[in-house]
């Protein structure tokens, strides 16, 4: 594979995305169009943290979501408490929790918040509490139809997404120059914005789901593809296909 390859989700310590890619040989532009920003002094997050054994359920929306949430219970919780049950969107996610001891049940197939809600034990949760841990501002979805499924929903947020102008325009410079143009969220290609009628909306992109596809083809993109789900072989997969 030696085509160019745009991907514009945050840096992360270790991106296996990424390192697929490499190993299959194709040219890789990183340009993070937002940042992920970890909220340090957090006193609602705090209370949260220390009622935790309250909850009957916990949800973690993402790997930063997960990684963060560790931190913070790791800090008041050297033991972590009994009867919780723990969740994972995706894979990744329920990886990191994995090796902080805690097992998380995690959808097969998509992973995302619609997959999750369809697992059986999420659907009656008269008067039991959910704790969903994810970044600021998260979609709602998940909560919303928690709460009409009978449950007390807190959420904890623990990052904020930082968009970087100077990085978009780079980003959006790239994109005519690009075979392929991989967007891990909607939230980024809303970000890169509305290529509609220029020359970007020709490249090509791979979406980890048909939601954000919609979200691609609403911006002007005329060449979408959605992967199976976020995983890394998934999406490796979908490029795999176009390129």
């Amino acid at each position: 594979m030696s085509q160019r390859i745009l991907v514009i989700r945050p840096s992360r310590q270790s991106d296996q995305f990424i390192s697929l890619l490499e190993q299959a040989g194709a040219e890789i532009i990183h340009t993070p169009v937002m940042s992920i920003e970890a909220i340090i002094d957090g006193q609602s997050i705090k209370n949260l943290i220390l009622e935790v054994d309250n909850f009957d359920k916990a949800i973690f929306v993402s790997g930063n979501a997960a990684e963060l949430a560790i931190e913070w219970l790791d800090r008041y919780w050297p033991m972590l408490p009994l009867g919780i049950e723990y969740f994972a969107v995706g894979q990744q996610t329920a990886n990191i929790l994995a090796a902080a001891d805690i097992a998380a049940l995690v959808p097969s197939g998509r992973q995302n918040s619609e997959a999750l809600l369809a697992l059986s034990e999420l659907q009656t949760l008269t008067d039991e509490r959910v704790i969903i841990f994810r970044g600021c501002g998260g979609r709602e979805i998940l909560g919303d139809t928690l709460v009409e499924r009978g449950a007390r929903v807190d959420y904890c947020e623990l990052y904020q997404r930082v968009i970087n102008p100077q990085q978009v325009l780079l980003a959006r410079q790239q994109l005519l120059h690009s075979d392929c143009l991989v967007a891990h969220s909607g939230e980024l290609l809303q970000a890169l914005g509305d290529v509609a009628g220029e020359p970007g909306a020709e490249t090509a992109v791979v979406v980890p789901s048909e939601r954000v596809a919609a979200i691609a083809d609403a911006l002007g993109y005329k060449h979408i593809v959605s992967a199976e789900n976020a995983l890394p072989e998934a999406m490796l997969a979908a490029v795999k296909s176009i390129v």
